[in-house]
């Protein structure tokens, strides 16, 4: 499939300081693409480029073909959402839908079976007589999408949508808007810095570090398959230990002449490593388990910390060696200070192998 948007060799610098660095990136018909990552990461002055709000210092923008680079924002024929609604609140529902249809000329009588159409569509029919202060947090949020999409853009573009919902809200207005999105068909660029909500809202995630893309792919494949120690550590829990690579997978962590205090487990390689060199070893809480102090290949220490957050149980453990591990285990684990080994667990995501930072760059 020819990909719908394409963005190649982006640049952008401010002051001087650069923001963006050489962003190529296709997006296809029907996907729902989400930019992650921290705050001051590049992603909203990526959206911004997009949706025309920003030129870039170099690269082109094309969206179905057309290259769209220097047009301004109303021709580019774009549905945005954006993080404080914009809604006017002194309006009805109904008319904060028409205001953008009507300022485009269009008959009386399209405008109000657009605006009917869009309600329906984002579940809030019977609501178009309401005002906005009468109205929830993720109901106002979900009329900005009304809004959006009533004039049938090409693209709809949404920059930190549900940033000012409480948890519990954001979840559920989040499955709306997904649903919403779908129904329509829309081709959807989504910024966002909660990993959560990328994960279930996207199709892809491209992850941002400093200005550039640090790996795009499905979710699944970020958490799963991370290309850098970056990746791996940004997306989901994770812990780091550093070691040597003994050979292929083979890597040697703290002190084997010490029981408790080394073992030599297998990693999968990310990268291109030799025997000898210092390596940083990433680990989900789920590729580790709780064992007992006497068993092989297992390191030492005690419980530091436990939390149970509803789905799960996480053991902080400090280990012999100085370390912390993060495990997932049951909920009717150790208690706190109870001594344990760590082991890897048969069944869970292997640990990914990178090289050490203090040995050179990653």
């Amino acid at each position: 499939m020819a990909p719908f948007v394409e963005l190649e060799q982006l640049r952008k610098s401010f002051g001087g300081q650069p923001v963006l660095t050489d962003i190529s990136l296709t997006v296809s018909e029907g996907e729902i693409l989400v930019l992650l990552g921290a705050s001051g990461s590049g992603k909203t002055t990526l959206l911004r480029l997009i949706s025309g709000f920003e030129t870039p210092d170099e690269g082109a923008i094309l969206v179905g073909g057309e290259e769209v680079t220097d047009l301004p924002p109303e021709r580019r024929n774009f549905g945005m959402v954006f993080q404080h609604y914009a809604l006017f609140p002194h309006m009805t529902v109904a008319d904060n839908i028409a205001f953008g249809l009507e300022s485009q000329k269009m008959p009386r009588e399209e405008v109000e079976g657009r605006v009917s159409e869009v309600l329906e569509l984002v579940e809030l029919s019977g609501y178009g007589e309401r005002r906005v202060q009468e109205i929830s947090g993720g109901q106002q949020q979900r009329v900005a999408l009304a809004r959006a999409l009533a004039p049938h853009p090409r693209l709809l573009l949404l920059d930190e949508p549900l940033s000012n919902l409480d948890p519990e809200l954001r979840e559920r207005t989040r499955r709306q808007l997904r649903q919403a999105i779908r129904r329509v068909g829309l081709t959807a660029i989504w910024v966002t810095h909660e990993q959560e909500e990328a994960f279930d809202v996207g199709d892809r995630v491209a992850l941002l570090e400093t200005g550039s893309l640090a790996q795009v792919g499905p979710p699944d494949e970020l958490y799963l398959e991370p290309s850098s120690r970056f990746v791996a550590a940004f997306v989901g829990r994770a812990s780091v230990l550093k070691g040597v690579l003994k050979a292929a997978g083979q890597i040697e962590i703290g002190d084997r002449r010490y029981r408790g205090h080394g073992v030599c487990w297998t990693a999968v390689m990310s990268q291109d490593l030799e025997a000898g060199e210092e390596v940083e070893v990433v680990f989900r809480p789920e590729a580790l388990q709780l064992a007992p102090t006497d068993v092989d290949e297992g390191l030492a220490g005690e419980i530091e910390e436990r939390r149970f957050t509803g789905e799960a149980t996480f053991y902080l453990v400090k280990l012999a060696m100085g370390e912390r591990l993060l495990v997932r285990g049951e909920l009717d684990g150790p208690d706190v200070g109870e001594p344990v080994s760590v082991v890897l667990r048969s069944q869970g995501p292997p640990p990914r192998c990178f090289r050490s930072a203090d040995g050179g760059a990653e």
